[in-house]
């Protein structure tokens, strides 16, 4: 198979997968507002930057390396899985023992168990980001869907029957925790990959110096993205942090679905031609004209019918979040068009 017909296949498989991923967090999403309150949601979105942080920490941008390294082997892959691992449990304790200064800082007392249960998805996650590495790779991501689709199903369900028997903040933490976990045993059993026990440090020097980088970049791109739930949460009520969070992840789905899908395939296909700098400007550009085609009006018409959208989604207790998410409109169509253009 050519390098396009690659690329085409793994465009569609991935924004397949992207938006049947989202279209199904957006009706558990939109399920769970109606269930629950605002503060909940504020709740969890005080942790949020910790959540984030861990998670890049977590990887620390080695599978990113792995990616871009040509034939990599197993003990490439096992170094590198052995390494998440272990980072993964000191990024838990790390959290678990500060859990009750975090809960400090924001007076929220239910702060200290949701941290030390919901960090729990660091651990989970680490045993399965080398096998979707893997995956990604070779832009295999009919496979992935097969994993996610069925893990989100699940999992929302689950949190949509805890959230409905009264459970609160705790049905976003198990639905999370749920999700995680069945999607980490699927990809075990769908891709039959297993680490071998060898450590190579030669390997993680070569990963961790270009992972580092990446890693550094994620962490930047985290405390931006996330520095206003901090101050929100600080200084505001937990209710005005759940529709501040909300908006963002009504913003998100067609931000991200477009944004993400493109990010996995072009990542593998722009390293398998990194030699050839002409031909790596002209798709660069061809992919940039695609994105500002369909993400514009998307935006501007979520924008005009932010009021209704929301009355009808959500119910009026969430008109409030209105304002930030045309804030969120506004701020997108400037980070992705206005640079495209």
């Amino acid at each position: 198979m050519s390098l396009k017909q690659k690329t085409v296949a793994g465009l569609f498989w991935s924004f397949l997968e992207r938006f049947s991923s989202q279209i199904i967090q957006f009706i558990v999403g939109i399920v769970l507002a109606r269930l629950l309150l605002p503060e909940q949601f504020g709740l969890i979105g005080m942790i949020s930057i910790f959540i984030a942080l861990g998670t890049a920490l977590t990887h620390s941008g080695l599978t990113s390396s792995l990616i871009r390294t040509p034939e990599a082997n197993d003990r490439d892959y096992s170094t590198v899985f052995f390494t998440n691992l272990i980072a993964s449990v000191c990024i838990y304790w790390a959290l678990f023992f500060l859990a009750p200064i975090i809960a400090g800082f924001f007076s929220e007392p239910t702060l200290l168990n949701i941290i030390r249960i919901y960090c729990l998805v660091f651990i989970i996650g680490a045993f399965s980001a080398v096998q979707s590495t893997r995956l990604t790779s070779v832009m295999d991501f009919r496979t992935q869907m097969l994993v996610q689709i069925p893990s989100l199903v699940v999992g929302g369900l689950t949190g949509i029957v805890l959230a409905y028997k009264g459970y609160g903040v705790w049905s976003l933490v198990y639905m999370q925790l749920i999700q995680t976990l069945l999607s980490t045993i699927q990809l075990w059993i769908r891709t039959g990959w297993t680490p071998s026990f060898v450590y190579d440090v030669g390997r993680l020097k070569y990963h961790f110096e270009f992972g580092y980088k990446m890693a550094l970049s994620s962490i930047i791109n985290t405390i931006y993205d996330n520095i206003y739930n901090i101050i929100i949460g600080k200084y505001f009520s937990a209710s005005q942090l759940g529709y501040y969070t909300r908006a963002q992840s009504m913003k998100q789905l067609p931000v991200s679905n477009i944004s993400t899908a493109l990010n996995r395939v072009t990542y593998p296909m722009f390293t398998s031609i990194r030699d050839d700098n002409a031909r790596l400007k002209l798709v660069y550009k061809r992919l940039m004209q695609q994105v500002l085609f369909w993400i514009a009006p998307t935006l501007v018409l979520a924008g005009v019918l932010a009021e209704p959208l929301f009355r009808f989604l959500l119910t009026e207790k969430w008109l409030p979040a209105v304002p930030f998410f045309r804030f969120y409109v506004l701020s997108a169509l400037c980070i992705h068009c206005i640079p495209t253009i």
